[in-house]
Formats: C-alpha cells, structure tokens, sequence
C-alpha cells in the first residue's frame, strides 16, 4: 500500500513544468482513503466513473475532466450534487484531475503522445488557450499524402469523424491539439504557412470557412477520443513508479 500524500507529490512534481493557468481548479479535488492499492484513470469524472471505479477496486483516481471549474464553482449542494459527493464516499475515492496541463505536457500529454503515433517530430508549440500553448506542431520526415495521414490517424488514434479537405494533397506538418482545439487556425503558425494540417477532437459551424478561407485542412477525431492518452499514460505512470495494479476506465461519449 501507498500514502495518498506520496501520490499527490508526485504528480504535483510531474505537472510542475506545464503549471500553466487553465479553466478548471487542478489536483487533489477529492479526498477518500488515505492508504492506495490500486490506480484507476479515465476522462471524464461522472457518477458512472466512480462507481465503475468501486466496482474495480480502485481507490485513487486520474481524471483529464474534473468536476469543479472556473465560473462554475459549485454554489450549492443540490440533488445532483449529493449524487456525485455520495458516489465518491461510497467508493472511498482519491480524485485528482488535470486539464489543460495534461493536453500541453511533452511526455505524457495527449499532443505529445497522439504525435508519436503519427510518426511526426514535435518541431514547435501550437495552439494557444489562457495564454498558453497547449499543443504541438508536428512534422514528418518527408511529406506524405493527405490521405496517408488520415490512415495513421484511424490506425493509431481513433475514426475519423470529419474531414473539412481545403488544403493540399501532400502535406508535411500537422498542428496537434486534442480535443477542442479547432479554433487553433487562428494560431500565427497557421498564418506564416507553418501548419498544413489541424488535427482535433472537434469542430464548431462556425470554424468551417475559417478553414475554407485559409486552404488548411481540419481532420477530427472526436474530443473523447483524443483524450484518452494522457490520463492512461499517467495511470500506468503512477502504478508503475508505486508498483500498484491498474486499469483504464473507458466510457465513450460518442463525441
């Protein structure tokens, strides 16, 4: 068995280096028993995730999507609330969530791993939010068809959900940023010509004629989907380091 308190250290220590502001209040977010055995990790924190979490015997949780956000600050212990709270007590779960920094971190971040199994070098941070990049632009080692690419993504990270095809047909760098990061075309990369290809989770309406105008491709493979990596590479990275079982709680959102 571990302390909790060795856990949070540790990633607190790993996420020093991409304590980046963000949207959402990172870290220990929930407090349950204070000696683990078993590491669970998972997108999104949902009442079917801590219960699934139980069931499987985990008691200290990673999470990419946390339950308390800026602006959205819980205001008042209402029934849905008290769902979540008794969810969590009843499974005696750690819950620590990390947002944009597990998108921007260069090892373990979903960017820096969805770039690694497209084969593309990471030549440059891409795609600004709060300041801040959180992506990265990648680049193969000679230029490849559009539709080459498209087969690492679907081979190696997930089905493609759209395709907005404006740009050329050989491509060489593709900016990276999981799942929300379609509006990084208004990125300066993109407008020095440095970016051939945007590959996201998802695309709003209204980014379709940014893409159009800028004869950029957008390739989107859900944001669930993207965002998968960094929360399982940190769960095997904690039990790994504490020498505890692990497992990945996947529950797609079908988005």
């Amino acid at each position: 068995m571990v302390c909790r308190k060795e856990i949070v250290s540790f990633l607190n220590e790993l996420f020093s280096e991409v304590n980046i502001p963000d949207f959402s209040y990172n870290g220990l977010q929930f407090e349950g028993t204070d000696e683990i055995k078993k590491i669970v990790a998972g997108v999104d924190a949902t009442v079917q995730f801590f219960d699934e979490a139980k069931k499987r015997g985990g008691d200290f949780a990673f999470v990419h999507h946390g339950l308390f956000w800026k602006g959205g600050e819980w205001s008042r212990l209402d029934r849905y609330n008290i769902k979540i709270f008794k969810s969590l007590l009843n499974a005696n779960l750690n819950l620590f969530a990390m947002h944009l920094p597990l998108d921007a971190h260069p090892e373990v971040g979903n960017n820096a791993i969805i770039a690694k199994l497209l084969k593309a070098e990471k030549v440059a941070p891409f795609g600004m939010c709060k300041g801040n990049p959180v992506g990265f632009i990648g680049k193969f080692e000679e230029p490849i068809s559009i539709d080459e690419l498209k087969s690492r993504i679907e081979k190696n990270v997930a089905k493609i959900n759209t395709h907005l095809d404006f740009g050329k047909k050989m491509i060489q760098t593709v900016g990276i940023v999981s799942g929300g990061g379609w509006n990084s075309i208004t990125d300066p990369a993109v407008y020095r010509g440095d970016v051939d290809v945007i590959f996201t989770g998802e695309i709003q309406h209204q980014g379709v004629t940014q893409y159009r105008d800028r004869e950029i491709h957008l390739i989107s493979a859900g944001h669930y989907a993207t965002e998968t990596f960094g929360a399982d590479a940190v769960g095997k990275l904690i039990a790994k380091n504490f020498n505890l079982p692990y497992e990945f709680i996947d529950l797609p959102t079908g988005l």
